[in-house]
């Protein structure tokens, strides 16, 4: 996620990686303390909706031009995830998996004949 952030920002160098680091943890700490799963916000490959709050909360303190924008949308996404019953615990946690395309074979087709006198 640090390497994402980066991007996002358009750094690239590692002066700032301890910083954005701890906010990363943080954002993770403050999502816990509002009742997220602990296992949801600390997998190694966090859903999109874990994430983009966690890029969100740490782009409110980065982009320093934008950081009210960014904090009003953590804080509502945050809300979102707290009522949302997979993350909060008291449903089960459902995982989209995009479904396989199918493969369609074409049928043969049937071979036309004219027939004399038609």
């Amino acid at each position: 996620m640090l390497e994402e952030i980066k991007k996002i920002q358009g750094i690239n160098h590692t002066d700032f990686d301890s910083t954005i680091t701890i906010w990363i943890e943080a954002a993770k700490l403050d999502l816990i303390s509002v009742g997220i799963v602990n296992t949801l916000v600390n997998s190694n490959n966090p859903d999109q909706l874990i994430k983009n709050a966690i890029i969100t909360y740490v782009l409110s303190f980065l982009d320093v031009s934008n950081s009210e924008m960014y904090a009003k949308s953590y804080s509502l996404q945050k809300d979102n995830l707290r009522h949302y019953g997979a993350y909060n615990g008291s449903e089960p946690v459902i995982t989209i998996t995009p479904e396989p395309t199918p493969v369609v074979t074409p049928e043969p087709s049937e071979e036309i004949t004219e027939v004399e006198g038609s």
